[in-house]
């Protein structure tokens, strides 16, 4: 309860200081306990039913939290990356105060994905724009408690319907009540608080039975109405207790976490320390890995698609092997991680991941060099390397590069080599039991075979120069990629020939 008033209290400070530090600082908060608890949805109810006074108008912070709440919650949806929600939130909190992009640079906001959201929309406004937009709308439906149809049918028959409609479908779980609103029922006098939405299901219950919730569809609700009467005190305290225990209760796996047991049964069978069944059984526990092994059995040219559809995973996991299985799955689970982690240029460096992984293939049959593991694998492992960069969460556009200084991926941002920059890929290669090879080839500290190098830095630098035509090469990497051709037996003629060959099968967006 303490919690609930205090957070209200805290935001209704931040709506009269406009401190930008501060308002990140509310939303960083504010996020990391929507991570455990759900209490931060009640924020909107209980703004509205208890903070208003003769001194406060309420409509105005109910506005403000219910945007927090919303962007948090689309962000979760969406599985923007941390950052990026957060600077959703923190940019849909400021719109409410004062839209005006000139006045927050007055008040020294820098941060170039908070500017962007809170431009007015054109066709080559960023991603974040059109969410905080979606975000005002959900917020502005809520409050008014008017039909979404209503609210939203205008912006998904305007000229940015293209953008609008994918945020509908995706929000199929959005509720257009607070939680925590009361209700009426109009023939008995009986009310209700919502407690949750789920698939169209309205999950009431009774004020002072809140452990016996039940389920009323849409058209039921028409029985209900909206009340603007107060909750209780103790029942709203009960009502955030009860709450953070159907979160807990209903927690969903974190899908996004690297499968460590996995990889631990991965480790201890290929050390002769452990059985094959605990692999297989941590495999199934993850239902995309599972079907990515079976998968690839069916697809595979050598076996019967009758026979191979018969086999469950353990029968497709002996028939591909240890060593085939492990890429299969490092695959899949790089894929996922990718789809469903966004970041602010998440499109973009899928762009320059696939074009990668086509030009290993082109330069692969070309010159007859086999690679370590297949290019899908290898181009993601690289991309790995930037998917945390501080370059990419940070921006809105993808940076500018003038000079390159070296050949791995960290140079299509304009960073210099730094060995410290190729953690992540370093460590997917050893935790999925990968070729010596694959590890060499990803570690600017062990670069063996010449001829397989050569063929890995200019794909990268092929990569980049279609991005950037006009990045001119530093002295030391003229040299370098000059004695990678002469490995290659290949001239710049050949490797633009291969780099308009990779640009035409290389898909334009993702997934690889």
């Amino acid at each position: 309860m303490n919690k609930l008033a205090n957070c209200c209290a805290k935001a209704y400070g931040l709506m009269n200081k406009h401190d930008i530090r501060q308002l990140y600082q509310f939303v960083k908060s504010l996020d990391e306990e929507c991570q455990e608890y759900r209490w931060p949805e009640l924020l909107p109810c209980y703004a509205e039913s208890r903070f208003n006074t003769d001194a406060v108008d309420s409509r105005l912070l109910v506005e403000f939290l219910s945007n927090a709440v919303n962007a948090l919650k689309l962000g979760k949806t969406l599985a923007l990356h941390t950052h990026y929600r957060r600077v959703l939130a923190a940019a849909c909190l400021s719109g409410c105060i004062e839209e005006s992009v000139d006045y927050w640079r007055a008040k020294q906001l820098r941060q170039a994905l908070w500017l962007e959201a809170l431009k007015p929309l054109h066709f080559n406004s960023h991603d974040i724009a059109f969410y905080r937009h979606w975000v005002g709308l959900m917020s502005a439906v809520q409050q008014q408690r008017s039909k979404p149809e209503v609210k939203f049918a205008p912006h998904l028959n305007s000229v940015f319907r293209y953008k609008f409609w994918p945020l509908m479908k995706q929000s199929s779980d959005f509720c257009r009540y607070f939680i925590g609103q009361r209700f009426k029922h109009i023939e008995k006098s009986r009310s209700a608080i919502l407690m949750d939405y789920q698939k169209g299901q309205f999950l009431l219950a009774f004020p002072h039975k809140l452990h016996t919730p039940f389920y009323v569809g849409a058209e039921e609700l028409a029985h209900w109405q909206p009340s603007a009467e107060a909750i209780d005190s103790e029942v709203l305290e009960s009502l955030v207790k009860h709450r953070d225990f159907l979160l807990t209760a209903k927690a969903p796996a974190p899908s996004l976490q690297t499968p460590k047991p996995l990889l631990k049964a991965i480790n201890q069978y290929a050390n002769a320390s452990g059985s094959l069944n605990a692999v297989i059984q941590q495999i199934r526990k993850v239902p995309y890995l599972s079907q990515s092994v079976h998968q690839s059995v069916i697809e595979n040219e050598r076996i019967n698609n009758d026979e191979a559809a018969k086999m469950d995973v353990k029968q497709a996991y002996l028939w591909l092997g240890a060593k085939r299985a492990s890429v299969i799955l490092a695959t899949a689970f790089l894929q996922h991680q990718f789809a469903q982690n966004s970041i602010p240029l998440h499109k973009a460096l899928m762009q320059r991941t696939n074009l990668l992984c086509s030009l290993l293939d082109t330069l692969s049959q070309s010159s007859g060099i086999k690679l370590p593991t297949p290019a899908p694998l290898l181009a993601l492992l690289s991309a790995s390397d930037l998917f945390r960069h501080p370059e990419l969460l940070k921006s809105s556009k993808w940076p500018k590069v003038s000079v390159i200084e070296h050949f791995y991926s960290t140079s299509w941002v304009g960073s210099a080599l730094d060995p410290a920059d190729f953690r992540r890929s370093r460590q997917l290669t050893a935790r999925w039991q990968l070729s010596s090879k694959a590890q060499a080839l990803l570690d600017p500290e062990q670069t063996t075979d010449k001829k397989l190098t050569a063929l890995y830095y200019v794909a990268h630098f092929l990569t980049l120069k279609v991005y950037h035509p006009q990045a001119m090469l530093s002295e030391p990497a003229q040299k370098l990629l000059d004695s990678c051709y002469e490995a290659l037996t290949a001239t710049t003629s050949d490797a633009q020939k291969f780099q308009k060959i990779a640009a035409f099968e290389s898909h334009c967006h993702s997934p690889l």
